[in-house]
């Protein structure tokens, strides 16, 4: 099993530039279905050798999670357990990032993390907080009891800074089987192997070339009574398992719950209901269906809402729509759990995903044959951490490059969920008018400056020249990314040398490839990154990173004025770029 992972993560070259960490970023996007991990690393790493025992945090608003990690590999596979004191460290992580008191003493790219945190805490935006300890040695009782004590740590200072909030802590020792446990689970459909039976009112079957299925309405009773008996291998194919439940209209799980208290008789109504992979079903009677096997593809979050609440609360009439399928055939099963939706809750880009405008950039793109565009629709846990991701460009990444472009890093980066789920947003972000082309284009400006990051971060420390080293330390702080495709695109005139009315109609006028995209834009982001660490600094170190909308316009206003002084300086570096560019 664990060599099945290790050859997963041999196969992802496109992980190799993050040396030690692409174990911690391999899980890190197989756990939450990350399509696009180098947007994702590129700001929550944050890995050096003053990291405070934090080499990652990850904060994902939209979803109320925070991971804290810690990540180790080892040289030598003949080790008995990773160390000890590796983990240990992780609670002065938790000391100085959990606390409410600001941390006095630690670089900028840890300050920032620390505010961005504190900023959606204060915004009860957090709900789940995991702390993990990623290796590739085999797991140990002390490893995990170091671990779960930073995790208590973690939770103590929540609960006395935020004692309004309801924020669940966890910990996680993946080591080499854990992770490659849960990288099995993703590929396996079902692993509840026992044969069960249900009472339930009737039923019918609809059949395909290669499946067989049996449709019916199950009680809630009877969900609740697996989720207590097999818990997460009921989501064998998916990782993510169920999501939790927190006190908030918005939240799905929480509704599930409430529903299925307060109105039992409604639930089925009100829900989807499950789709379950069986490995045979037989109805006994009218009453009595007979399953063997049991993997849940849709409906984890049903299951484990209901699950998680009191036998007692449920009430006896309560039942849910549920399809059992029967399928042999491989190819079929993975479509199966593809296209139900592997149980991941919904995103907002997913409401977007049969939209006019983004059906059309996806035939954009394959018209242009250079670059994969996914609209917002998702594939499953496979497509995302088998896929290289080189020329694959996802529907939010798309988004925040152009929200970036166009003048809104601050949105880019705090309202990620906003653009897909506010009509007014989604308009100025993605009008009528934006292409395939366009959105080619500054998207691989983002990545051009990911890129930069990562080539200045590979240079020896010690052979580093100092504005190289300013350059990465600006390049680490949070929001930094977002906050220089803006200031480029502010300067884009200067850039191609001419007037430009519509800023969405700026291309490439050959169809590129992403790498070669992005290549044309090195030698420009190299030249005015120069100016970054000196005029972009402030918006991203003086408050949560580009909350300040008026600090962001004044820093970039001051970008745009020493790009335009030393224009004459970088006149053929900016000539040569803008041969490549039309509007």
């Amino acid at each position: 099993m664990a060599d099945s992972l290790e050859v997963a993560l041999q196969k992802r070259v496109d992980l190799d530039q993050y040396d030690s960490n692409k174990r911690l970023l391999f899980a890190l996007q197989l756990a939450f279905d990350i399509e696009d991990i180098n947007v994702v690393a590129a700001t929550a790493l944050t890995d050096s050798s003053n990291d405070k025992a934090c080499d990652l945090l990850y904060i994902d608003r939209d979803a109320g999670r925070v991971v804290l990690a810690q990540g180790y590999e080892s040289q030598s596979a003949t080790r008995l357990q990773a160390p000890s004191g590796k983990a240990a460290t992780l609670h002065q992580a938790v000391n100085w990032l959990f606390s409410k008191n600001e941390p006095q003493g630690v670089p900028d790219v840890l300050l920032g993390a620390w505010r961005e945190l504190h900023d959606a805490l204060s915004d009860d935006a957090i709900g789940d907080v995991e702390i993990w300890y990623v290796h590739n040695l085999p797991e140990a009782r002390q490893i995990a009891q170091e671990i779960n004590v930073a995790a208590e740590a973690a939770s103590n200072l929540l609960r006395h800074g935020y004692p309004e909030s309801d924020i669940n802590v966890s910990s996680a020792e993946l080591g080499r089987e854990t992770l490659a446990l849960r990288y099995e689970n993703s590929q396996t459909p079902i692993l509840v192997s026992d044969t069960l039976r249900i009472d339930i009112p009737g039923a019918f079957e609809e059949r395909g070339a290669k499946w067989t299925a049996l449709c019916t309405s199950v009680p809630v009773r009877w969900l609740h009574e697996r989720y207590q008996e097999y818990g997460a291998k009921l989501f064998s194919a998916n990782v993510r398992d169920y999501l939790g439940s927190r006190r908030s209209q918005s939240n799905i799980n929480n509704g599930i719950q409430d529903t299925a208290r307060n109105e039992p008789t409604n639930l089925w109504a009100y829900n989807n209901g499950i789709t379950a992979l069986v490995h045979d079903f037989q109805v006994a009677d009218k009453e009595t269906l007979v399953i063997t096997g049991l993997g849940i593809v849709n409906g984890a979050q049903t299951t484990g809402a209901i699950g998680s609440i009191p036998a007692d609360e449920i009430g006896e009439e309560s039942h849910v729509l549920a399809r059992f399928i029967r399928c042999d055939d491989p190819e079929t099963v993975k479509s199966i759990v593809r296209f139900n939706n592997r149980q991941n809750p919904t995103q907002a880009s997913d409401f977007r995903s049969n939209d006019g405008i983004q059906r059309r950039l996806v035939e954009d793109f394959t018209r242009l044959g250079v670059v994969g565009y996914n609209g917002g629709r998702r594939g499953g846990a496979e497509d995302v951490i088998r896929r290289p991701g080189e020329n694959q460009l996802s529907a939010e990444t798309a988004a925040q490059a152009l929200a970036a472009f166009h003048g809104a890093a601050d949105v880019a980066y705090h309202q990620k969920s906003k653009i897909w789920e506010q009509d007014d947003i989604y308009s100025l972000v993605f009008p009528e008018r934006v292409t395939a082309k366009h959105i080619l284009f500054v998207s691989s400006l983002m990545r051009a400056v990911e890129l930069e990051k990562t080539k200045l971060g590979r240079i020896d420390p010690e052979g580093r020249l100092q504005d190289q080293a300013d350059l990465l330390d600006w390049l680490s702080l949070r929001g930094s990314i977002v906050l220089a495709v803006e200031a480029i695109g502010s300067v884009i005139e200067i850039l191609v040398s001419s007037a430009v009315t519509d800023s969405y109609t700026l291309m490439f006028k050959k169809n590129l490839a992403m790498p070669k995209a992005s290549g044309a834009w090195q030698p420009v982001v190299e030249s005015l990154l120069a100016f970054a660490p000196d005029q972009l600094r402030e918006p991203l170190v003086t408050s949560s990173p580009l909350r300040n909308r008026g600090a962001v316009d004044k820093a970039v206003s001051n970008f745009r004025a020493q790009v335009n002084a030393a224009r004459r300086h970088n006149r053929e570096t900016f000539e040569e770029f803008a041969k490549h560019v039309t509007h």
